[in-house]
């Protein structure tokens, strides 16, 4: 027996074809305003992660939806840059924490201006009760997704 889309898994088809489509431009226009700053699209991802707490490679991993592997490069890339540092751990001796350095909280700062500009402008135009309830939406689904398997 085949299963046939319904008319809500044609709309979650369809979102997410769109999803892609706006995932290619937010990279793209991630990796203009960051290569300033000299980060790269993922490098602004995991380094942003780190602004608020020291976290282990996993943990990064995680809350960016990433494997834990692309964010072990991408620290050790940073790390070879000065941009984050490796420290001890108190609650697990074989996971270090990354910390950003202030060398990364800098390009971290000079990016956020350019970040604010670019997002003024994306915004201009559109309300923001949308984007509210496009946001509202997709993390609905976000929440949805790791019960349902193919």
């Amino acid at each position: 027996m085949t299963t046939k889309r319904n008319k809500g898994g044609d709309a979650v088809t369809q979102l997410l074809l769109t999803t892609f489509k706006l995932n290619g431009r937010f990279l793209e226009a991630a990796d203009a305003l960051s290569a300033p700053s000299g980060l790269t699209a993922a490098r602004w991802q995991v380094l942003g992660t780190l602004m608020w707490r020291d976290m282990t490679v996993s943990e990064v991993a995680r809350e960016m939806g990433l494997s834990r592997q692309a964010v072990q490069r991408l620290a050790n890339v940073l790390a070879d840059e000065g941009m984050l540092t490796f420290v001890d751990n108190p609650g697990d001796k074989r996971a270090k924490l990354a910390s950003a350095t202030q060398a990364g909280r800098d390009a971290i700062g000079t990016l956020r201006e350019r970040q604010h500009v670019w997002a003024n402008s994306v915004a201009d135009g559109v309300a923001t009760d949308e984007i509210e309830a496009a946001i509202a939406l997709m993390q609905k689904i976000v929440d949805r997704l790791p019960g349902i398997v193919s």
